[in-house]
């Protein structure tokens, strides 16, 4: 399912930036808005999974800093969360 995304208050430097990114990428400025949010999600997963694939790594190691065994315990409830649905 596709819906429109409408942004109020754009800036005309943004436009412009947005304008001619979806022009070097062959997309319209909505499929450019769309790809560059997407793409601002997949880099958060993915500094996310990194910090937390850190803590197992400090864990396994036993390389405890103050905090990471919360960190690790919370990591853990995460991911039975998670795994719950």
């Amino acid at each position: 399912m596709s819906s429109d995304l409408q942004v109020k208050g754009i800036s005309k430097e943004l436009k412009t930036r947005l304008s001619v990114s979806a022009g070097r990428n062959f997309r319209s400025i909505n499929q450019e808005a769309m790809a560059r949010i997407e793409m601002s999600f997949d880099l958060e997963d993915a500094l996310v999974s990194k910090t937390q694939q850190k803590w197992i790594d400090e864990a396994l190691a036993g390389d405890f800093r103050p905090g990471s065994l919360d960190r690790l315990r919370d990591l853990a409830g995460k991911a039975r969360a998670k795994a719950r649905g």
